[in-house]
């Protein structure tokens, strides 16, 4: 390697590199928040059809992020009528918006270890599968570790200094990461608490900056909803209060993120726990922050394992910094022997090959019969292994098993291979395998039937129903974005 090469240049090239090979080659979607309660409401914005998922009939998620992803997905619209070419410039980026943790990982590296340092903590940012794999992914959790590792840069930038050079910045992005992610409060306020301290000047700064973003998602929940920051105290209200949530999906025991972090990393869980411990005592906000967040969640009993997501984003720095620290004046030998323990653990998880290609073939499934325009489709089948990727047509309507009396019958069907109930006059056309999941059944494959159409007509369809939870029925509201009653779900 040149000596003249910068680290922190070969790093984020790397890192790019890798996000945009997966992200294009392998295009996936880790959970179905980021297509229904996203894309598509993204897609519902630049097209003017789309589905309405129960969260957003009763105000319950911002508007936020799917404006944020109808930006580049009206600017691909304006150059093609397909909608899978916006969905490819939203992966592109994302990509790119998930550079800075790579970009902090190198600085904190190069800050205590000097260039050895910037190396080892940037490389091993640019590799690890988390980030690369969760970077093209449009959910809270990404989004806001793509925020929040940044603000903690600038938190640990201004330790032990009296100038109040970026402590403006670093309180805007705490209320912006607030503002994305308001489960990561605790952790933020601890960040918030190390980033002022004693100082009344730094508070009376960071508090004002840090509550504008934070006042612009309440006004945009007034001006869609109706209510200012609905979308905040409504998740309380549902998920707490009420329990209407908890009652609906799967509870999880306290050890659920433990072990789940063990199937992800295998030995390299270890490795990082040790490393990510010595880095925590050069950046203790750091640490502190990352255990708070899997604390917090660990409370809650509906639990996904991206919902820790920046915890992650904040332990793998950690862990580049501290194992540069462990590097530091050893052996060729035992450099590569360290940073292996580390990194072959989770390249050799069985999760980590499940998720690379997670509902790709539901990708190519769906993109293939949305190429044939058709007006309505049923879907008979969908789990979690082969999700209806909705985003991807622009004008059909989406329904159940069930048709309406009279009403417009559909002229394509989505159902497993090995369905007995395909009506006469649908020829099948194409199908494909489930996502492989470990230690599970392998399930029959997914294919699609459709029928000579001629035309369109108008008339009903059943509207097509994911989840409802039934106490969430009492909260629907008015959507003033869109202008039309949000219990429509079509």
């Amino acid at each position: 390697m040149n000596c003249r090469t910068s680290p922190l240049t070969v790093s984020l090239g790397t890192a790019l590199g890798i996000r945009l090979f997966f992200a294009l080659v392998f295009p996936n979607y880790y959970a179905p928040d980021e297509v229904f309660q996203y894309l598509e409401q993204a897609h519902r914005l630049v097209f003017g059809q789309g589905y309405v998922p129960w969260e957003f009939q009763v105000g319950l998620r911002s508007w936020a992020i799917p404006l944020l992803l109808a930006g580049p997905m009206a600017l691909a619209h304006w150059f093609t009528p397909a909608p899978q070419a916006g969905l490819v410039l939203i992966r592109i980026l994302l990509c790119l918006a998930a550079l800075p943790i790579v970009w902090c990982a190198t600085k904190w590296g190069e800050r205590w270890y000097g260039r050895q340092g910037a190396w080892i903590a940037g490389m091993l940012a640019a590799l690890w599968p988390d980030l690369w794999l969760m970077a093209p992914h449009p959910l809270e959790e990404v989004l806001a570790a793509d925020i929040f590792v940044p603000a903690l840069y600038l938190v640990e930038a201004c330790r032990g200094r009296g100038d109040l050079r970026h402590v403006g910045w670093a309180g805007f992005l705490l209320g912006l990461t607030f503002a994305l992610r308001e489960q990561l409060g605790p952790a933020i306020m601890l960040a918030g608490i190390y980033l002022c301290g004693r100082s009344p000047r730094r508070w009376l700064l960071a508090v004002p900056v840090a509550a504008l973003p934070v006042l612009g998602a309440g006004l945009l929940d007034w001006y869609t909803w109706g209510q200012m920051f609905r979308s905040f105290w409504m998740n309380i209200d549902l998920n707490i209060i009420h329990s209407v949530v908890s009652q609906y999906f799967d509870s999880e025991p306290p050890a659920y993120y433990l072990l789940n972090l063990l199937y992800d990393w295998l030995w390299g869980a270890a490795f990082m726990v040790c490393f990510a411990w010595l880095g925590a005592r050069k950046l203790p906000v750091m640490g502190l922050a990352a255990l708070v967040i899997i604390a917090v969640h660990t409370a809650v009993a509906h639990k996904e394992l991206r919902y820790i997501f920046p915890a992650v984003a904040l332990l793998v720095p950690l862990a580049g910094v501290g194992l540069a620290g462990l590097c530091a004046n050893r052996t060729l030998l035992q450099k590569t022997l360290l940073t292996a323990g580390l990194l072959t653990g989770p390249y050799m998880s069985p999760l980590l090959y499940m998720m690379v290609p997670w509902q790709g073939h539901a990708i190519h499934l769906y993109a293939e019969l949305a190429a044939r325009h058709p007006c309505v489709v049923s879907i008979r089948t969908w789990n979690r292994g082969f999700w209806p990727i909705l985003p991807l047509f622009t004008d059909t309507r989406f329904t159940g098993p069930e048709t309406v009396p009279g009403g417009v019958q559909p002229d394509a069907i989505v159902a497993a291979a090995d369905t007995s109930a395909i009506p006469a006059g649908f020829t099948r056309q194409s199908c494909a395998p489930e996502s492989w999941i470990p230690f599970h059944q392998r399930q029959p494959d997914v294919c699609f039937w459709t029928r000579p159409v001629t035309t369109c007509p108008a008339g009903a369809v059943i509207p097509f129903v994911l989840v409802y939870p039934p106490g969430a029925r009492n909260y629907v509201i008015r959507d003033r974005l869109t202008d039309a009653p949000s219990a429509l779900a079509q």
